[in-house]
């Protein structure tokens, strides 16, 4: 089963950001950061604009779109010296203006047409073929465009990087001899080498620095990417002949396609890569950290503008820990990334409390007129360990069951938040705040007391295909958000942006 998609459907990470709101702290509860890339469940697919320029990224690439490829980048490709040239300056920004009304579906006018022109196109690679250099600016851009990977785009990721890579040495191996050879085979290694870095050390470092792995365990997490892009290596080095026998079968578009390493690469991803991995994490056991990384991103992100206080940091993160027990207990992810995740845990729920503490020290730093000393007391880990445990608790007590955890935490949040008040009378957060907070866990709000401007968000969240967020309880989203989880993981989909 791949995991590596929650982020687009409500998940690990962004299923807990609206359950829980703040409470008694001036902070617009429902500003947090997004965990992730990807459009709404349900909304339309945006217009998306990938200047890395990769080829065949998550998406098919056919023969026409090989070719418009190499059009763009004759036809679109200049020196800013270019524009110094009335008769170039021209050309380029009206085929930088076709491109756009191609894209856009815009009538053409009198103007040739994509298919008229991209034909024409193919007819000169027919006859001229292609040349065996490689674009190696083009190829770093591509390749720099991974440093920062979502876990959703993980595994298409390594993909990327690994085909690319054998799809470029054949053109080298086919095309140069001896110590020509030799020298583009090295620049290869360095350009492919820096993307393969990028992504690695990017993505050890969302790990890193959410969940709070240790430098061993950040070590392993390296490994194991050096491990599973071998692999892959391998695995498409294997499928090359096949490939090129394919592609040598296509007519006389195997004069020119042979040639358009972009072209193999996407072949060679079509064909399949590896499937099990010797490294000490799968790709699934890493796109699962990730997922959890940014689910305590989200948290920390918030802790630290004043958007979450003890309480409701411990509901959040109670959820998405219990989420990763779950796919700890149904084998989803490996024993050694169980252990790395269990072992990271406290210090994850550290690094949220130091987040919150410290806003909470800025604030107090700065009162208001009228504020009294304490108003925005520092944190009181006593509330956080006492909601959180008892939710983990009641979860391992009753055979996983997240909702009813949820309301446990709940009911004990209430005792607890009083007796923070009863410690911390001036506290903004405690008191009066709190304790109506708590008294509306599970009341559904009035669509009548919604503001103008929710109403508006409300039209947006149903136009892509989302729930009001004044349209339950707050502890019915978390209800919501535990129940879609287990569909998921149950229900054997391909979780996969």
């Amino acid at each position: 089963m791949n995991i590596a998609g929650w982020t687009n459907i409500p998940n690990i990470t962004n299923q807990v950001k609206t359950g829980a709101p703040q409470a008694g702290l001036r902070h617009d509860p429902g500003a947090a950061v997004p965990a992730g890339g990807g459009t709404a469940q349900g909304s339309a697919r945006l217009l998306q604009l990938d200047l890395s320029g990769r080829k065949g990224y998550r998406e098919g690439y056919s023969i026409q779109d090989a070719a418009e490829s190499l059009w763009k980048q004759e036809t679109q490709t200049f020196r800013l010296s270019d524009l110094e040239d009335p008769e170039k300056a021209n050309e380029i920004i009206e085929n930088m203006r076709r491109q756009a009304r191609w894209d856009l579906g815009l009538s053409q006018g009198a103007g040739e047409t994509k298919d008229e022109v991209l034909s024409a196109y193919i007819q000169e690679l027919r006859q001229n073929g292609l040349g065996g250099a490689a674009d190696w600016d083009g190829l770093s851009r591509e390749l720099e465009a991974f440093q920062s990977t979502t876990p959703e785009e993980l595994e298409d990721g390594l993909d990327y990087l690994a085909s690319r890579y054998v799809a470029v040495l054949d053109k080298l191996e086919r095309n140069y001899t001896g110590g020509e050879l030799a020298a583009q085979r090295a620049k290869l290694d360095e350009v492919y080498q820096a993307g393969a870095a990028g992504m690695i050390d990017g993505y050890a470092q969302l790990l890193q620095t959410n969940l709070g792995i240790s430098d061993s365990g950040v070590q392993a997490v390296k490994d194991s990417f050096s491990t599973i892009l071998s692999e892959k290596v391998d695995a498409y080095k294997g499928a090359l002949g096949k490939v090129n026998e394919a592609v040598s079968q296509s007519g006389p578009d195997s004069v020119w396609l042979k040639n358009h390493d972009a072209y193999i690469a996407s072949q060679l991803r079509a064909a399949g890569a590896v499937g099990q991995t010797k490294a000490p994490y799968s790709v699934q056991d890493l796109a699962a950290a990730g997922q959890l990384a940014q689910s305590y991103r989200t948290e920390i992100f918030n802790a630290s503008s004043c958007g979450r206080n003890e309480a409701t940091l411990a509901l959040n993160l109670s959820m998405a820990d219990m989420k990763a027990e779950t796919l700890i207990e149904k084998g989803i992810v490996g024993k050694d990334m169980a252990a790395l995740l269990r072992s990271s845990r406290a210090q994850g729920h550290e690094n949220a409390l130091n987040a919150l503490d410290q806003a909470l020290a800025k604030r107090e730093g700065s009162l208001a007129p009228g504020e009294p000393k304490g108003t925005f007391a520092p944190v009181d880990r006593t509330v956080f360990q006492g909601i959180y445990q008892t939710v983990m608790n009641v979860y391992q007590q009753n055979g996983g069951n997240g909702a009813a955890a949820i309301r446990a935490g709940a009911s004990y949040g209430q005792m607890a938040t009083a007796q923070a008040a009863a410690r911390n009378p001036q506290a903004l957060r405690w008191g009066i705040s709190s304790k109506s907070y708590w008294e509306d866990f599970y009341k559904t709000p009035d669509a009548r007391e919604a503001t103008p401007l929710e109403i508006q968000l409300n039209k947006l969240l149903v136009q892509a295909g989302q729930a009001p967020s004044r349209s339950c309880s707050t502890y019915q989203k978390y209800v919501n958000s535990w129940q879609d989880f287990l569909s998921l993981i149950g229900g054997g989909v391909d979780l996969r942006a």
